[in-house]
């Protein structure tokens, strides 16, 4: 073959291969969008039947699949229904996944007071060495344990933060506070999250 006409195959080949590549990620970008809207207007019985789709399935990794699901069944609050979600995660995940996942899992379980599997997510989160590791310890000791074993060194760390940064951790000492019947240290961190949550809400809003 001449080496011209080689080269300007290859050329051919490759760009054929970057156009198909943008053609997946356009569809993909497009049913996502529309499973997106689908769980914002709580229409379930459209985004059952897309998720479902062959087109979706192929264009999808199973994982983002099952979260979607997931999310799916967040939304509608149906206990039993969240649970299998979480447990249909049975397939290969990387650490970015895992701790997503992972994650989810420990402030659901959390927020509905399920000690048992909060502190299994709990333990599966700190085999990943995550970064926010102070602030895991106290959300699970704070809500879980109803303790405040943590206080001093949230009331460090959030020394060190700027102001969207402190809104969680404001949240956990005041909660913290009232776990210890220190109702009004409790108050004043609770007013401490309204005024931050308020002046970040507005400068989304351009205000």
């Amino acid at each position: 073959m001449n080496k011209t006409l080689m080269i300007v195959l290859i050329v051919l080949i490759f760009l054929a291969d970057i156009l198909w590549q943008m053609y997946r990620n356009k569809k993909r970008d497009a049913f996502f969008n529309e499973l997106s809207h689908f769980l914002a207007v709580k229409d379930f019985d459209a985004f059952d039947k897309l998720i479902e789709d062959k087109k979706v399935k192929r264009l999808f990794p199973p994982y983002n699949i099952a979260f979607l699901k997931l999310n799916e069944a967040l939304i509608k609050g149906n206990a039993k229904q969240i649970d299998q979600a979480f447990e249909q995660f049975d397939g290969p995940m990387n650490k970015i996944q895992k701790e997503a996942l992972y994650r989810k899992a420990f402030i659901y379980y959390v927020e509905v007071e399920d000690k048992d599997k909060a502190k299994n997510y709990y333990d599966l989160l700190k085999q990943l060495n995550p970064k926010d590791q102070l602030s895991l310890d106290a959300t699970f000791d704070t809500y879980i344990n109803k303790g405040y074993r943590y206080l001093e060194p949230s009331l460090e760390e959030i020394e060190k933060l700027n102001e969207e940064e402190k809104i969680p951790y404001a949240v956990l000492i005041a909660e913290m506070y009232r776990n210890k019947k220190e109702n009004d240290k409790a108050e004043e961190y609770e007013k401490i999250v309204s005024e931050y949550t308020e002046k970040l809400l507005k400068n989304e809003g351009g205000l």
